[in-house]
Parts: structure tokens; sequence; C-alpha cells
């Protein structure tokens, strides 16, 4: 196997015999001068193919030891998931938990209320956000809420085989590139398409989108929090009124001030990025 690019440390590019490109975690295979051979493979601990170049951006935002619990969370998911989950899954996995520790240590609780719909359509993807959420707090000692399933559980839903859209349907690219187009236009930036901040925001609309479709409602336990983000955040806030009235009108829904609460998290967080021009 060659090693052509490092990405950090203990996470680089490689190509193996067969010329296919793939990112190989190891300790220490990043530390040699590039590109070189790598002839004992015992040193890789995993092998991604086929990921998104948008997201190796995530390799040096986010914990190796967060990757890691995100790896085996997908490695249990493949034995019970009978359909081809999206080879990306790992890392936006890893994006979601770390971003949801963060959550937690900030008392920022989002509920995610289990629905009749989730528990009985998506028994299996719903079992293994329940067995997701424990293992996390076993591992870091922490209490994420067991609510944290359902985001979880979207994941997989989400990262299994797209289908096609039928009529009806809503046609989430569509919706998401109007909601960019808003954004845009309020924060007067011009967001990059190709980084994986942008990628994680599409990642995260995909999730409220799918929350729509199956009617599964967000409820925050802390309306204080809808309430200081309006205040401090009042650009970020005028701007999710603007994508409300949008949402509305093209899909026929009222957000709730839970749901609004999650655009403005996730707005903010994508317009805080320095890959936004303004």
């Amino acid at each position: 196997m060659k090693v052509i690019k490092k990405i950090n440390n203990n996470v680089a590019i490689c190509v193996d015999n067969n010329n296919h490109e793939l990112i190989a975690f190891g300790k220490g295979i990043g530390f040699p001068q590039m590109p070189y051979e790598l002839t004992d493979l015992n040193k890789i601990d995993r092998t991604y193919y086929g990921v998104n170049q948008n997201y190796l951006g995530l390799l040096d935002e986010i914990p190796e030891d967060i990757f890691e619990i995100s790896a085996k969370i997908v490695d249990y998911a493949k034995g019970k998931i009978m359909n081809e989950v999206n080879s990306n899954i790992t890392f936006t996995l890893a994006d979601h938990i770390n971003f949801a520790i963060q959550r937690y240590k900030k008392n920022m609780v989002i509920k995610m209320p289990f629905s009749y719909d989730m528990q009985h359509l998506y028994e299996t993807e719903m079992r293994i956000g329940e067995v997701a959420v424990k293992f996390i707090n076993k591992v870091l000692e922490i209490h994420l809420s067991k609510d944290e399933a359902v985001g979880i559980a979207l994941h997989f839903i989400n990262s299994e085989n797209m289908k096609t859209v039928k009529n009806g349907e809503i046609n989430e690219n569509q919706v998401i590139s109007d909601i960019t187009s808003i954004i845009e236009k309020e924060f007067h930036i011009e967001i990059s398409k190709k980084g994986f901040n942008y990628s994680r925001f599409v990642s995260h609309m995909q999730y409220l989108l799918k929350r729509k479709e199956k009617d599964i409602s967000i409820i925050s336990e802390n309306e204080k929090m809808f309430e200081m983000m309006k205040t401090e955040y009042q650009e970020t806030y005028d701007c999710v009124l603007e994508i409300k009235r949008y949402i509305e009108e093209k899909l026929g829904w009222n957000p709730s001030n839970e749901e609004l609460l999650y655009l403005m998290l996730h707005v903010n967080r994508l317009c805080s990025r320095e890959d936004c021009n303004r």
C-alpha cells in the first residue's frame, strides 16, 4: 500500500495495490515523508473507500476517540441493517456525536421524542440509535439523553441507499439549495459548496426534512435557549424567519420554535466558518 498524502499523524490518503484510493487510520502512518510504501499493513487499524473529500476536514476538527466510537457504532449497524449504507456514514455520524457532546456540555437540551412512526417503521434503526447512545455514555462517562437515539437513527435512515424522488415527496436537494440561497442573500455571503462545512449543513437539513416527512417533532425543554438565541443572534434569527416563510409556502409546514432553534444553531454554525466569504 502506498501512502500519498498526510491528513494528520494517524490518518492518511493511500492507494492500494489495485490503484484504488482510500483513507487509512493507523498510529503514526502520517509521520514519514510522503509518498512512501507501507509494507507493514498491521499498522493500519481501519480503511475507508469512497469517502467524500469534503469530509476530510472533519479529521482535524473531531477528536480521534469520537471517530473510533462512530466506527464501532457503524460496524454494529452494518450487522443489523439489510440495505447498504453510504460510505461517508462514519464521518457524518462522528460529527453528529461530537456536536451532541458539545451541546450536552453546554446544557443545551433539544428533545426529540420517540414517535410511533419511528418506532414501528424504523425499528432496526431506532434500536441501533438506542444501543449507540448507551455505548457513547459508557465509553465517555457522560449522560446523553436517550432521545439522541432518534438523531442517530435518522443518520442511518438517510445513509441507506438513496431512492428516487416520487410524486408528492419532498425534493430535498432543491429545498436545501433554496434555503442556502436565502442564507447567502440574508448574510451577503457566498457559501463554498465544496467544503465539509457545507456538506455537514446539508446533512443537518436532510435530518430536519426527514423529521418533517415522518412527523417527528422536536420538543425543546429549554424555551429560554430559544429566547436567548433570538436576542444574541438577531441576524441569524431574521434569516431563519425568511427560511420559515419559504418552508411554509413551499412545504405547507409551519415550523415550531423548537425547529427554528434547530435551524438557528446550524445556520449560525454554517455562517461562522471561514469558507463563507462576505
